[in-house]
């Protein structure tokens, strides 16, 4: 078996992945991460993305930054994200947004925030309810005068963010309830600020 700590991305191309054989790795791959089991998870990604898979990239990202099954390493991860995001993955885009904003030892808000603003700007044109909410998140959270620009309202899109995460979870996703509990904590406030500023 190939070591999977060893490779390096290769180049992905939005399309690539929707090959019969990289989507049936991927898919394979995301069913084995949702039961826990990483190390296989991994070893299907790589092929996925072997194949041309940007998701599948994306997800190795998560598994090197997380350390599900390979040793933590920021910098694999990063190297993941950064391709995928190249190639329009919302995840991607968002999850190198944290990292400018989290990861550094000088954080680059300005970069971290313009991470945010594509990734929702990709998003928008989804209707992923595994990667739109977490972009609308981060715009709600760092971003909010950007939606107040673009005449989006606070509350509906924290309630369209609840809405959707609160479907994921019901359909088996293991790893969405902190983030559900951040999206009901963004509607909350919304809500507040639209009662004190009469926008109810």
């Amino acid at each position: 078996m190939d070591n999977p700590e060893k490779k390096e991305p290769s180049p992905a191309y939005p399309d690539a992945g929707q090959d019969e054989q990289g989507m049936a790795y991927l898919d394979a791959g995301a069913d084995a991460y949702q039961q826990g089991d990483y190390e296989t998870a991994v070893r299907l990604y790589w092929k996925a993305a072997e194949l041309g898979s940007v998701i599948a990239l994306s997800n190795l990202g998560y598994c090197y930054y997380y350390g599900r099954s390979v040793p933590v390493d920021r910098d694999m991860a990063k190297k993941c994200w950064a391709q995928a995001a190249m190639s329009g993955d919302v995840a991607a885009t968002y999850k190198l947004g944290d990292m400018y904003r989290f990861d550094a030892s000088e954080p680059d808000l300005a970069q971290s925030n313009a991470l945010y603003r594509r990734a929702f700007r990709l998003a928008l044109d989804s209707e992923d309810i595994y990667s739109y909410p977490d972009a609308a998140l981060r715009m709600l959270q760092y971003c909010p005068e950007e939606l107040d620009k673009m005449g989006i309202g606070r509350r509906l899109l924290a309630q369209i963010c609840v809405d959707a995460i609160q479907t994921r979870i019901e359909d088996g996703d293991h790893y969405s309830a902190n983030v559900l509990k951040k999206a009901k904590a963004i509607l909350a406030e919304a809500s507040h600020e639209d009662q004190i500023t009469g926008c109810d």
